[in-house]
């Protein structure tokens, strides 16, 4: 379904990822763990374009690109087919928490005001927030915030869902509600790829944990094999610490 080869992106003189592929199956859940700075997030924002890469090239279904001779089309095809939870939240502070749910089906999609506010309605139901339909930002929780995030990527129905250390920006005690809705979207089947800390939370929702470390993908393996029998020495100490 998507697959990544030889992707290597620089800022100046320093090189965040040094060639990194990765290939993923439709309803896969991948967990990419690994140290801060490692280029996590950055390969999670090369997929829908908002790291450019030096080099190296992309392949989702039937869409392909080097990314030295990027095509405009295909960039925006690949995000018409994938929506990102970001850390920080990324919902709008003048639209109340329909509203932001509704924004991408009205603008990118150009659904009617009666569909979008339906398809809203039911994401906003299966993240829990039924009753917060016309609260601000500023009246909500931060797990409030990130679930309205999670609503509002599932609402554009994308074919694989990126979230980008989700609970990074939670107090502790709100990172519980939030893990339960990321539970509760990877197991309906969707295809997922998730850069997260929750190690635990990692080894319970996925079929695949990829470990990244200096830019590269180091290890990968079954939840088992990353978690329980880790061979790199490099990976274990990572886990240890």
């Amino acid at each position: 379904m998507l697959e990544l080869k030889n992707i290597k992106l620089s800022y100046g003189s320093t090189q965040i990822l040094n060639g990194v592929s990765l290939s993923v199956k439709r309803g896969d859940v991948v967990s990419i763990i690994g140290p801060s700075g490692t280029g996590k997030t950055t390969l999670l924002r090369c997929i829908n374009h908002l790291a450019k890469p030096t080099s190296g090239t992309i392949a989702f279904d039937q869409i392909r690109m080097d990314y030295q001779s990027v095509d405009k089309n295909a960039v925006q095809a690949i995000r018409l087919r994938t929506a990102m939870v970001f850390q920080q939240f990324n919902v709008f502070k003048n639209m109340t928490v329909i509203q932001n749910v509704m924004d991408p089906l009205l603008v990118v999609q150009r659904k009617s005001n009666d569909e979008a506010r339906q398809i809203a309605l039911q994401e906003l139901e299966r993240v829990g927030l039924s009753d917060k339909l016309n609260h601000y930002p500023s009246q909500l929780s931060g797990g409030q915030l990130q679930r309205t995030g999670i609503a509002r990527a599932l609402a554009v129905r994308p074919d694989v869902m990126l979230f980008d250390e989700p609970t990074s920006s939670l107090d502790p005690e709100l990172v519980g509600e939030v893990l339960n809705v990321i539970k509760d979207v990877t197991s309906s089947g969707i295809t997922s790829l998730l850069v997260t800390h929750e190690m635990q939370f990692a080894k319970s929702v996925s079929n695949r944990v990829v470990f990244m470390d200096q830019g590269v993908v180091a290890a990968e393996g079954s939840p088992t094999e990353i978690f329980d029998t880790p061979a790199l020495p490099r990976l274990a100490q990572f886990l240890n610490s």
